[in-house]
């Protein structure tokens, strides 16, 4: 599984303000709306922002 990147998460939020269906936001993206729905569940209410850097920190706790 490749991460999202911070763009995509951008593209997430402005697509959730204009209340984009999670499998509306996956086809606009090319990811899979299990991905985006995890994603979006992982910060309430989401910004992508603190998605990113909530992200950054799980993967250097990683390792990597």
């Amino acid at each position: 599984m490749t991460s999202l990147s911070s763009q995509e998460r951008t593209v997430i939020q402005t697509l959730l303000q204009l209340n984009y269906s999670v499998c509306a936001i996956a086809r606009f993206i090319k990811r899979s709306p299990s991905t985006v729905s995890i994603e979006i569940h992982q910060v309430t209410p989401y910004k992508a922002e603190i998605a990113h850097a909530l992200a950054l920190k799980k993967r250097h706790l990683r390792g990597r």
